[in-house]
């Protein structure tokens, strides 16, 4: 039905100034609601203020005497007055009804009524909230109260009352005390609305009917430069790069024209550099299944020991190592981070991770190998990058682990006697930025109980963000290995460090490299 551009355009057009009038219309209906909602309102409020005193000597001279024709005669004038009012009722102060204009509809009065009835200052009932709010008179002008004088919200222009209570007095005879309730109706509004909303859509109509015509009209004079602009477009989709269109118009469609044939032009460049940016993605994901190859296949057993370990890269190639290896039949593994990820982060990883076997073959302290891993990286790689790194060692005999810090952030010790988890010691400085670290570096040995957990990671998991301004913390990272380290494998204590990490984070995106080692003691 709205193939044609001119078909589209008409109806585009009759939809826009539909809109624009459906908006208008909601507007005004809106506008003149509220508008009419406190005009009754204030209406109520002054009619019951003007007529209460009246209301009362209607009912004591006529109704109270059985001259019923008279009092209902009389309360037809006051009905007259005010349009907005369809029922009323009279009570003593006691609660009693002595008057009610709708018999059938009363069934007793509930605390709240009853304190309507006997308080001091007139009161009035929101419709669909059901509270009621008190209006305290002054010469400051009408406070909104409670029952019992705390101020509260105001009735406003898109509240309706259900009706207004409003007390008499005599100052003369404190027992000649009433309380007239007014019942409020919105039929008039309702009227109002619906005249508003008839008025509304005959100019709805007669607006569609020249939005078809101008419509038309402008449709006519798009739709020729179009024609073409099709025309070249089928060209370019049979292939046809250099296909050019020539249109003199110097309006809109004419610079879609220009603009259509600098595609043209475009297009076969970009062709080129979309061949290459694939290409390009193709050797960054062999980049990092080549450094997932260079990460430790099985992990090693043994006897003492539960391990499990992961990497997961923020990008296609991360900045994150890690590696289990044996040495003199202890085991010798580590965690580093360099700066940054990617790949320049990434080739620094690898090299890391080739050194290390590399080098073990002559070093046998976790502080030598540090020291001279040091020296290869800082020769090897720019000086704006680094790497830290914490190299730990493993006494199956003694159950004792021993360890250098290279700037890295604290292995986490969860101790099964105390339930608590403590940082083991820091310090050193990252790799690669001074030429000799053997100043600085010092090692730390730790005995390790049964069932006692050791946590290494990098800062991707502290640093774990849920949003732009909450990431998860070294105490909350804390308290996550204390809820999962009782009683379970290392596999299942990784595992439910990971789930939690991600849990927090949600969908907010991984923004560095996560690397996360648990080893347990296991006899």
């Amino acid at each position: 039905m709205f193939r044609s551009v001119k078909s589209q355009i008409i109806a585009a057009t009759s939809v826009i100034i539909l809109v624009i009038l459906s908006a208008n219309a909601y507007f005004i209906l809106d506008q003149k609601r509220k508008e009419i909602n406190f005009d009754i309102f204030q209406k109520a409020v002054s009619f019951a203020e003007l007529t209460h005193e009246r209301v009362v000597s209607n009912y004591e001279l006529n109704y109270e005497q059985n001259a019923f024709a008279n009092f209902n005669r009389e309360l037809a004038e006051v009905y007259n007055l005010n349009e907005d009012i369809d029922g009323l009722g009279i009570y003593n102060y006691s609660g009693e009804m002595l008057y009610e204009s709708d018999e059938d509809a009363f069934d007793g009065l509930s605390d709240e009524e009853l304190e309507r009835i006997q308080a001091t200052f007139p009161s009035v009932l929101v419709k669909k909230s059901g509270r009621v709010a008190y209006l305290e008179k002054s010469d400051e002008g009408v406070r909104f109260t409670n029952f019992n004088g705390k101020d509260v919200e105001p009735v406003t222009s898109a509240d309706q009352i259900e009706n207004i209570v409003f007390p008499f007095k005599d100052p003369n005879n404190a027992l000649r005390a009433y309380s007239i309730k007014y019942d409020v109706s919105y039929d008039a509004l309702l009227a109002r609305i619906i005249a508003t909303t008839r008025n509304i859509l005959l100019i709805a109509a007669l607006g569609i009917i020249i939005a078809i015509f101008i419509g038309g009209v402008v449709a006519h004079r798009i739709t020729k430069p179009i024609q073409k602009l099709k025309e070249g477009a089928d060209k370019i989709g049979d292939g046809d790069l250099k296909t050019r269109i020539e249109v003199t118009s110097k309006s809109e469609v004419g610079q879609l024209a220009n603009t259509f044939n600098q595609m043209a032009a475009d297009l076969e460049k970009s062709t080129e550099e979309l061949v290459e940016k694939e290409k390009l993605t193709r050797e960054l994901e062999l980049a990092g299944e080549i450094q997932q190859e260079l990460l430790p296949k099985e992990l090693p057993k043994i006897s003492n020991l539960d391990i499990a370990a992961s990497l997961v890269p923020a990008t296609e190639v991360g900045g994150d190592a890690y590696d289990f290896l044996i040495k003199n039949e202890d085991l010798i593994f580590y965690v580093g981070d360099v700066t940054g990820h990617g790949v320049p982060a990434g080739l620094v990883s690898a090299i890391n991770n080739a050194l290390v076997p590399a080098i073990l073959d002559h070093y046998d302290s976790t502080d030598d190998l540090v020291v001279n891993l040091n020296k290869i990286i800082k020769q090897k790689t720019r000086p704006n990058v680094f790497m830290t790194l914490v190299m730990a060692r493993w006494n199956e005999k003694k159950a004792e682990l021993s360890f250098t810090q290279a700037g890295h952030d604290p292995i986490l010790h969860f101790s099964a006697k105390k339930t608590e988890v403590a940082e083991l010691s820091t310090g050193g400085m990252a790799l690669g930025m001074v030429d000799d670290l053997t100043p600085l570096v010092k090692t730390d040995a730790i005995a390790v109980e049964k069932d006692d957990v050791l946590v290494m990671y990098t800062d991707g998991i502290p640093e774990a963000w849920k949003n732009d301004k909450e990431n998860l913390g070294m105490d909350k990272f804390k308290e996550i290995i204390k809820t999962h380290s009782n009683g379970k494998s290392a596999q299942e204590i990784h595992d439910n460090i990971v789930k939690d990490v991600r849990d927090f984070m949600g969908s907010y995106p991984q923004a560095d490299d996560i690397t996360l080692v648990v080893v347990k003691r296991t006899s």
